[in-house]
């Protein structure tokens, strides 16, 4: 099949070459070298990061739907299951959506910083509808489910874009097969730590008592979150993929928001000034 870039042709081309000096005796990169050449790689830590958060949290809330919405007042198992359905749709329909505006706008950072934000909030809201103590109306469960499906379930394929970006013209392969065996990995060894939290309550004077599991979450979420924040590299694929347009600029990130080369430069130069 054809790949689905410019660059990506290019680096099809430059591995089979890569590839057949393998055969021949010469050098030849496996993924564990592949991975840790990636694990080093400027700005590749942040996307990862993020890419395992989400999976660990929808795989999470996958596992224990059932818990929760009985603690929440759901009692028949087929309109549990019904719910935990409409969760998995959400998660793809909330990816489809704000995958495409980003693949148009590039804004990698604060969609994903967006996406966190609203995981957090509608993570706790769950937790408070979970909780003995505030009882929430049952439409504001399930659309706090569903909500937390569609933002956090589209921080995946965002930033596995956004990770093949910053890391080219290392091997888009690589870096997914990099992102999902990390994410399993952590979500294999959660799902247990969370089963064990679960059994717990935090009292809490505002907004009232959390599960263990609940809270385990939110904190994982806050700190990606913070980690996240200080993303900052340059769009490379994109730039080889625009190199023959004169009108394309290709975007940076960093802590501060997305521009354009050009509009980074000036940046630069107004704070130079601002600074002298």
């Amino acid at each position: 099949p054809t790949p689905p870039t410019a660059s990506a042709e290019k680096h099809a081309a430059e591995h089979d070459l890569e590839y057949s000096k393998g055969l021949g005796g010469g050098a030849f990169l496996t993924f564990p070298d592949t991975a840790k050449q990636l694990l080093t790689t400027s700005g590749f830590l942040q996307p990862l990061a993020a890419f395992v958060c989400s999976i660990g949290v929808t795989n999470v809330v996958s596992a224990f739907t059932s818990e929760t919405m009985q603690r929440a007042g759901f009692m028949r198992e087929t309109v549990i299951d019904g719910i935990g359905a409409g969760f998995q749709v959400a998660i793809m329909l909330g990816g489809v959506v704000l995958a495409s505006y980003v693949d148009q706008t590039k804004r990698y950072k604060p969609v994903t910083l967006a996406c966190f934000g609203g995981a957090f909030v509608t993570l706790l809201l769950l937790g408070v509808a979970e909780g003995y103590q505030v009882t929430l109306h049952p439409a504001v469960v399930i659309a706090a489910l569903l909500a937390l499906g569609a933002s956090a379930g589209p921080v995946q394929p965002i930033n596995a874009e956004l990770a093949v970006e910053v890391s080219y013209p290392a091997d888009e392969c690589a870096v997914e097969a990099t992102q999902q065996l990390a994410g399993n990995l952590f979500s294999a060894l959660l799902v247990p730590v969370c089963a064990k939290a679960m059994t717990f309550d935090w009292n809490f004077p505002a907004p009232g008592d959390i599960r263990g599991d609940t809270l385990v979450l939110l904190i994982m979420i806050a700190s990606t979150y913070a980690f996240f924040s200080g993303f900052e590299g340059e769009l490379k694929r994109e730039a080889e993929d625009q190199k023959g347009d004169p009108n394309h600029e290709s975007h940076i990130a960093d802590p501060k928001g997305t521009f354009t080369l050009k509009q980074a430069k000036g940046k630069e130069e107004r704070e130079a000034v601002l600074t002298a």
